[in-house]
């Protein structure tokens, strides 16, 4: 009974292992699009969706795990030479899974600041539209009231 509780330990470290590249790919192509110009935020935000399922499946995993080590915690640490085999893999698996999240961590921080920098290029751009359509309003004020006479300077003929 071990011996198969063990293999779904692993089997989930496993598909744990594949969500990470498959996030790992979503980030990828997240800087993609965030660099792009002009931005694709419509596609940005179907990815964010996407990774954030992929992230509520990383959440199913580890609860499994975690319930499944549990009810074998006891049995490996009284037998752990007969549990070694397993055991390796799963340390191997959960090494992988560490580098892979730091990976990803650094390629967050790596998407933030391209979507900050993205803003505050959009941003600049908005200031300058509002200068500009601020400019050519007072321009057609002024123009407008060059045309109006004022009543008192016109000669009043009876």
């Amino acid at each position: 009974m071990t011996e198969d509780y063990l293999q779904i330990m692993v089997e989930s470290l496993q598909k744990k292992n594949d969500v990470l590249d498959k996030i790992t790919e979503l980030e990828k192509r997240q800087l993609t699009l965030a660099l792009k110009q002009p931005p694709d935020l419509e596609a940005y935000d179907a990815l964010m969706d996407v990774k954030g399922n992929l992230i509520d499946e990383l959440g199913r995993l580890d609860d499994g795990f975690t319930h499944t080590y549990e009810l074998v915690k006891d049995e490996v640490q009284k037998n752990p030479h007969q549990y070694q085999e397993q055991v390796h893999a799963m340390q191997e698996l959960i090494r992988a899974a560490i580098e892979k999240g730091v990976s990803i961590e650094a390629q967050e921080q790596r998407n933030k600041q391209a979507m900050q920098n993205m803003l505050r290029t959009k941003r600049v751009e908005i200031k300058q539209v509002k200068v500009s359509n601020s400019a050519a309003s007072q321009y057609y004020k002024a123009m407008s009231r060059i045309n109006n006479i004022d009543p008192q300077l016109m000669d009043r003929k009876n």
